[in-house]
């Protein structure tokens, strides 16, 4: 929002000067209106002069330019023109005398142009940054004196633009009466503080009620439509102090009509609409529904197709305006009109959001009416004081008027303790000081104590309580509860702790004391939710593994989740959580990780070739299995926290990672599972890949491909325990998402639920004695995970027996090292050759090669002679 800080502080009774654009800003941004920028305007306007047309001639060496003469005030210059619009002898014009420099940075000196001196330059709008008009010269009124600073008699040549940060919830600061309101409570409230708000000149129409001229159709979405008849209209442009104002603030002066309305818009933030009335069927209104099929053109000249739900000003027969976003074409003003229905009105907010969105029309008035417009004093004040700028610059008389009523939101009545303020904002605000904010914001305010007495007695203590500067801040007149009633310009007042707020605004957070508090007892630190602790951690290791965490939506296309729904992991249909109101297609609750991830590859492949490595934590969403998804709760259905959650999805917290090489390069999997055993050690665990964690192989999991997958599995007390799969994602997975054929990207998933506490580790005796390691090369087939060859070599060396009191065994910890897996010449096709490394120690003593050998011998042999179970070929190298 725009604020001219000359416009505002005409809008101020004070006893002293205004205040400065700088301290201005202050105020602003202290009452939460924060002032983003500051557009200083107007630099070198200073020097220019009005000056009259005394002589023009033709120049004599040049057919465009012409030779006037000009009256200062003081003395007659000659000044060289090329304008073609040149007033007659007598007109005013804007002179840059010499020595001037123009905002542009232009400075005037003398100059001669063909033989004749020229002694300054008569300026347009665009050479003094007061408008956009730059094909001829400023032509300025005939009363302006002659001599005079031009600048003294145009408001806001000189200016600061002050640009507003104004939350939704403060519609009445989208004008600069609301703005002026905000700062004259803020100055009225201070200690010998007197301001008061001096609205602009608004008399009342005497015009006869006409009820015919109006109507309201649907009263719940129109609660109050004011309308006037206007007669001897004269469109012309608007007079300079008008478009000055308005350029200031970003608008583009049209017309005088136009502009009235833009003006009263940025003064009071009320729209308004003039129809061009001879264009209207019956010269009459009706604010309707729009019907079946029915069809506007808006004036930016597109054809609209109206949803029967959209709000529309008709006339008798047709819609003529989308009510609150934009006026029709086909009853817009135009240079030619002269009769006029003048519309000021307050709209329900929901339904003009909902038009404006529907048809992508993002307006000033569609931008105030869908916060909430006034729809009390100041909606007539506004709708007057247009009135009054019509009748005063295009010569309009108002003979009719009419007003229809509607639905409309009744003003809040609200009890305010001042205790409780005090207890909530921590600091009491004095009682002057309060019913001075009240009365500087308008909300009407009955003090329990003297509501019992007459209006004059009460009236007279109240004059007594605030003229009075000793009286107590605390009186015992006054009962633990004022009644105050919010005022129609500010919608966001409905509860005791709304006028809070505004007590702490004005009162201001600056002058709330610092006090050190400490608690009169102990509480107890909050313990931080296991889940999001493990999921802390969880991401800290990927992150550290060199992956990228993003956040995809929650919401998928069914048609991404169907490729899940079959596998033995996966969610079937009838389980889906579908929402009511679907994003872009995105209709249902994702069930798996793997498509937000899928996307973000697609993403990033179109953009660039470089790796990607991307992991998500969240939620995943199902139905409990026989539940079907249910239309809100049956009737005498058990209230309580535990009762609603049985009805509620199933909630599962996955991590799904997934790894791309770049290009056409491969990704190797056992990359990703690297990064998942650093991640999960961040928990205390070590990752184990398995084909599955009981007696039988797991299933595979039918998104991934069949001959590159692996559980994986973490210790527990209980044994080894499922946490997740990692494999290389299914070719028609990759086919489904556009991906290009034969590319192949790892995913891993893990199930934060299935990971178990890890025990408290518990620090051991550094060995005081050395280790000995032997190497071990085994040829195994490719499809004998190397997971279970560890499996068997520490069964073997559990089994064997340690003779002796401290017998040598496998180093605990850090007992066998998987140093290559070999897959090249010298092995048989279909199989790979695996170094591992065994390290031996002995708890209390040096071991010997004597007794390392042969029990290194007997653990291969016996692990050997396991593995040929499941596959004959095994042999040591």
């Amino acid at each position: 929002m725009l604020i001219s800080h000359q416009w505002l502080c005409s809008l101020l009774d004070l006893d002293g000067p205004a205040p400065d654009a700088d301290a201005l800003a202050t105020i602003l941004t202290g009452l939460g209106l924060e002032v983003e920028a500051m557009h200083r305007h107007g630099a070198g306007v200073e020097a220019i002069l009005v000056a009259e047309i005394r002589g023009k001639a033709p120049h004599p060496q040049a057919g465009k330019l012409t030779v006037v003469e000009l009256f200062d005030g003081e003395r007659t210059l000659s000044v060289c023109c090329g304008a073609s619009n040149l007033p007659p002898v007598g007109g005013k014009v804007a002179l840059a005398p010499i020595g001037a420099r123009l905002p542009g940075g232009l400075e005037i000196a003398p100059r001669e142009l063909r033989g004749v001196a020229s002694q300054g330059m008569i300026c347009s709008e665009t050479e003094l940054e007061i408008g956009v008009d730059g094909d001829g010269i400023l032509i300025l009124p005939d009363e302006f004196p002659a001599g005079a600073r031009l600048h003294t008699l145009v408001p806001g040549m000189v200016d600061t633009v002050l640009e507003l940060g104004v939350t939704p919830n403060r519609p009445d600061a989208l004008g600069h009466i609301g703005v002026a309101r905000d700062v004259v409570a803020y100055l009225s409230s201070r200690p010998g503080g007197r301001a008061a708000l001096k609205l602009p000149p608004a008399p009342a129409v005497m015009a006869p009620q006409d009820p015919q001229l109006v109507s309201i159709a649907a009263p719940d979405r129109c609660g109050r439509y004011l309308g006037y008849a206007i007669s001897g209209v004269k469109v012309g442009p608007s007079p300079l102090w008008l478009r000055v104002r308005l350029h200031r603030l970003g608008l583009r002066p049209i017309s005088n009509l136009v502009d009235i309305t833009n003006l009263v818009l940025m003064e009071f933030g009320q729209p308004l609409h003039a129809f061009d009335r001879s264009k209207l069927a019956e010269g009459r209104v009706v604010v309707r529904r729009a019907h079946h099929e029915e069809g506007l053109r808006t004036l930016d000249g597109t054809d609209r197709a109206l949803a029967q739900d959209d709000l529309v000003i008709a006339d008798a027969d047709d819609a003529q305006a989308l009510a609150g976003v934009m006026g029709g074409a086909a009853s817009a003003v135009s240079a030619g009109t002269t009769e006029l229905l003048l519309e000021a009105a307050w709209f329900a907010p929901p339904g003009i959001r909902v038009s404006a969105r529907r048809h992508a029309l993002a307006t000033d008035a569609s931008y105030r009416y869908e916060r909430g417009v006034d729809h009390g004093a100041g909606l007539e004040r506004a709708a007057l004081r247009a009135l009054a700028l019509i009748a005063e610059l295009a010569h309009g008389r108002c003979i009719a008027q009419a007003e229809a009523l509607g639905a409309r939101p009744p003003r809040p009545v609200i009890d305010l303790r001042p205790a409780r303020a005090e207890a909530l904002l921590g600091v009491a605000v004095p009682t002057l000081e309060a019913l001075a904010i009240f009365r500087g914001l308008e909300i009407e305010v009955d003090v329990d104590g003297l509501s019992d007495r007459g209006p004059t007695e009460r009236d007279a203590a109240e004059t007594i309580l605030l003229a009075d500067p000793e009286t107590p801040n605390r009186s015992p007149r006054w009962s633990p509860s004022w009644r105050c009633v919010a005022p129609t310009h500010r919608p966001d007042l409905q509860r005791e702790a709304d006028l809070i707020d505004e007590l702490m605004r004005h009162h201001g957070l600056d002058h709330v004391p610092a006090r050190f508090c400490v608690p009169r007892e102990a509480r107890p630190a909050a313990s931080a939710d296991a889940m999001s602790v493990r999921g802390d951690l969880l991401s800290d290791g990927l992150r550290e593994a060199g992956l990228q965490e993003i956040v995809s939506l929650a919401f998928v296309a069914e048609e991404k989740l169907l490729h899940f729904s079959d596998s033995h992991d996966g969610v079937p249909e009838d389980r889906f959580v579908r929402v009511a109101n679907p994003m872009r297609g995105a209709g249902v609750m994702r069930t798996k990780l793997v498509p937000g991830l899928l996307d973000a590859l697609v993403h990033n492949t179109a953009r660039h070739g470089r790796p990607v490595r991307l992991f998500e934590l969240g939620r995943v969403y199902a139905w409990p299995r026989g539940q079907v998804d249910p239309v809100g709760f049956p009737a005498g259905f058990p209230v309580g926290t535990r009762a609603v959650d049985v009805q509620l999805p199933h909630e599962r917290t996955l991590a799904g990672l997934l790894l791309h090489a770049g290009g056409r390069a491969h990704a190797d999997p056992r990359v990703l599972t690297g990064a998942v055993a650093h991640a999960i050690g961040r928990l205390g665990h070590r990752l184990h890949l398995s084909h599955g964690t009981g007696t039988h192989a797991a299933p595979t999991v039918s998104w991934l491909h069949p001959g590159a997958q692996i559980r994986l599995a973490v210790a527990s007390v209980s044994g080894p325990v499922d946490i997740g799969v990692a494999g290389e994602l299914h070719p028609e997975l990759i086919a489904a998402w556009g991906l290009p054929d034969g590319l192949r990207v790892a995913y891993a998933e893990i199930d934060l639920a299935a990971l178990p506490t890890a025990a408290v580790a518990k620090a051991r005796e550094i060995p005081r004695f050395p280790a000995t390691s032997r190497d071990l090369s085994l040829e195994i087939p490719i499809t004998l995970p190397a997971a279970a060859v560890l499996t068997a070599l520490r069964s073997a060396a559990a089994v064997l027996p340690a003779p002796g009191e401290d017998p040598v065994r496998l180093q605990a910890g850090e007992d066998i090292e998987l140093l290559e897996d070999y897959r090249g010449a010298g092995v048989p096709e279909g199989h790979r050759a695996l170094l591992l490394r065994l390290h031996y120690a002995a708890a209390g003593r040096s071991v010997t090669d004597a007794e390392v050998s042969p029990l290194h011998a007997a653990i291969v042999e016996q692990a050997c002679l396991a593995l040929r179970a499941r596959a004959p070929s095994v042999r040591p190298r």
